[in-house]
């Protein structure tokens, strides 16, 4: 079989026929970067079920269910118990499979948020073992900002927080969802810092409060959008030290 991202979700969760689940199995047994995938989805299952809050179904679909109980009920008679019970059966599993799809629409992440953070992710592994972590290097910050003009259709905001301990060490011109961002390097205790930052195109205005943090093998990830520009902060360093750079930003 080919690699299909589709067919390892529905392995995942279990959704495959007894032919296709062989096939999957036999995939992941010779495709590293399936099984890197695989393994991913997994932790992140796992994740989603131990911090993820259960939503109930909607008051309004309790109420209804309920009276139509109480309605099958008072037409009821002796002879027509056993209906009535079939037809509670067939409310209870209504209900059920409302909750279940309610928490699923609850927990779904936003499609193009998460391609962006796993782009983001592999930019800057990239840069750690490749040689293309700066294309400008510097400390000053009146060198850096000047470098990004005419390479890019806006002006990063770019500062140096030595003072604070977390250097400018320089940056480079990234491509991510679609268009050209910048990528500003900063140091902490000789960790790298890559903050990719572009302009919100219909998220300006967001406070600060609707961050995301997100962990993934050991790295985190900083997203969070100020005024006009929204900003993604990657690091090994811990999500403290993200949440300080932010508010130095």
């Amino acid at each position: 079989m080919n690699c299909s991202p589709d067919l390892l979700e529905a392995y995942l969760d279990e959704e495959l026929d007894a032919a296709q689940h062989t096939a999957v199995e036999e995939h992941l047994a010779s495709c590293v970067a399936c099984s890197d995938r695989y393994a991913r989805l997994q932790r992140q299952k796992e994740s989603i079920r131990r911090a993820a809050p259960y939503y109930g179904a909607p008051p309004q679909l309790r109420q209804s269910i309920r009276a139509g109980l109480r309605a099958r009920q008072g037409e009821a008679t002796a002879p027509r118990r056993e209906a009535y019970w079939r037809w509670a059966a067939i409310a209870a599993s209504i209900l059920l499979v409302a909750s279940v799809a309610w928490n699923i629409v609850q927990l779904r992440p936003r499609p193009g948020e998460d391609r962006v953070a796993e782009n983001i992710f592999a930019d800057h592994i990239r840069s750690l073992i490749g040689t293309h972590l700066m294309d400008v290097v510097s400390t000053d910050q009146h060198t850096v900002k000047p470098w990004f003009a005419g390479k890019l259709d806006f002006s990063p905001v770019v500062k140096d927080f030595s003072a604070e301990g977390f250097p400018l060490a320089g940056g480079r011109i990234e491509y991510i969802s679609g268009r050209r961002v910048a990528a500003l390097v900063y140091y902490r205790r000789k960790h790298v810092i890559n903050v990719f930052t572009w302009p919100a195109a219909g998220e300006a205005g967001r406070t600060r409060g609707n961050e995301a943090l997100i962990t993934q093998n050991g790295y985190n990830l900083l997203h969070w959008t100020d005024g006009s520009m929204t900003y993604w902060a990657v690091s090994d360093v811990s999500a403290t030290d993200l949440k300080t750079l932010r508010n130095l930003l």
